[in-house]
């Protein structure tokens, strides 16, 4: 092999290995998120939970880069649809949202009620029906918002940026009831200053409850897509993700199926 050969093959591997190592050159990735504690949340500046830690951890052993930020929602989703490089999580998956991103894998599951406050006596759910009499609350751009408007309730919906708005506008009876996981409604209500004792779960469900994913924008190259699916692997097959989730008392999650790679 000559020499030139040689420089070439030498250059394309150096190139090889920084694309994979920092993403398109050394571009970190974008990690977004929403407030959904335990999976997600702030506190003093810092993006923490259970799923937040599982995604550091993925990235971690897949040897990225990478920063993240808690923002409403509909940025988050609009920024991972946008955008090359962006890593967006805790994110429910359907139909529409298939083709837009490039899926790594489930992260965790979350199982939803319509919740309203016990003194509501008047608020009678017994069939899925029965939601079209009352003010629902809604995350824009959310799983959950989606699958309602789908249903033909879209008049009923107060369109909020997170699930905070929702408990608070509850609590004001600006809205009847709202979609939410019971873990997470615990977690908010505690987060507002309010009583988990004066919420009701008044049905479940299931169309709305959902496993919670790890998905890349589009625009993501598929090496770094197959990296964090391996990555994801080795911590569900090592035991890091059941460590992971004693510390936040999750235990209703799934045990999942491991795939071989």
């Amino acid at each position: 092999m000559n020499t030139r050969k040689k420089s070439i093959i030498s250059a394309m591997l150096f190139l090889t290995c920084l694309f994979i190592g920092g993403t398109a050159f050394g571009q970190a990735i974008q990690v977004v998120t929403e407030e959904y504690p335990p999976y997600n949340y702030s506190d003093n500046g810092n993006v923490l939970g259970f799923c937040t830690e599982i995604v550091e951890e993925v990235l971690k052993r897949a040897d990225l880069a990478y920063s993240i930020q808690s923002h409403p929602w509909s940025k988050s989703y609009e920024m991972a649809q946008s955008q090359p490089n962006v890593l967006i999580y805790s994110i429910g998956r359907n139909v529409e949202r298939e083709p837009l991103f490039k899926w790594v894998d489930v992260i965790a599951r979350t199982e939803v009620y319509f919740f309203k406050l016990k003194s509501r006596v008047d608020i009678k759910i017994k069939t899925f029906d029965d939601i079209k009499k009352y003010k629902i609350g809604a995350v824009r751009d959310d799983f959950r918002a989606q699958w309602l408007i789908k249903q033909g309730v879209a008049d009923q919906l107060n369109l909020v940026p997170d699930d905070s708005h929702n408990m608070r506008n509850l609590f004001h009876r600006n809205i009847d009831i709202f979609p939410i996981g019971e873990l997470v409604a615990y977690n908010i209500a505690h987060r507002e200053g309010r009583a988990f004792n004066d919420l009701e779960k008044t049905m479940y469900i299931k169309d709305m409850s959902a496993d919670l994913y790890m998905a890349f924008s589009s625009q993501t190259p598929d090496i770094v897509v197959e990296k964090c699916k391996k990555a994801l692997f080795s911590i569900k097959k090592d035991g890091t993700y059941e460590e992971i989730k004693s510390k936040y008392a999750i235990f209703y999650l799934p045990i999942f199926q491991f795939r071989s790679y």
